[in-house]
């Protein structure tokens, strides 16, 4: 009887939780075209003064693909809640458009949040680049 090769089930078991998370190829450039084309629309068509300065940083599907969490970025500090009540808003819009632009079946419901990363290094204190320039 020959040895058993753990490393092949690995990464099978890597492969097919990759897919179930929505880790493939087509999912990735999906995600990225979404992000790319969500953008667009909020610096071109969207009229809502409140999503002036929004930026999406990034978007996650679901491993079916229903659903989209896009993850923002604004260049002033405004209330969270306001800027995800006007996404929420627009949502039925940028969904129609992202339908017609990329040409999909089905289009993800789409949620948003600030990005956690962006957020706290906007409020971190920026240090000189030159240590002698401290007061």
């Amino acid at each position: 009887m020959g040895k058993y090769d753990w490393r092949k089930h690995e990464k099978k078991t890597n492969k097919r939780r990759d897919r179930e998370a929505g880790g493939g190829a087509r999912t990735m450039r999906l995600r990225e075209l979404i992000r790319e084309e969500l953008n667009f629309l909020l610096r071109g068509e969207v009229r809502d003064p409140r999503l002036d300065g929004v930026e999406i940083t990034m978007v996650e599907l679901s491993g079916d693909g229903s659903r989209a969490r896009a993850w923002f970025t604004s260049k002033d500090e405004r209330d969270e809640r306001e800027i995800v009540e006007a996404l929420d808003g627009a949502a039925g819009f940028l969904r129609d458009d992202l339908a017609e632009s990329l040409g999909l079946k089905r289009t993800p419901d789409l949620r948003s949040r600030r990005d956690p990363a962006t957020h706290a290094f906007a409020r971190e204190p920026q240090e000189p680049d030159d240590p002698n320039e401290r007061e």
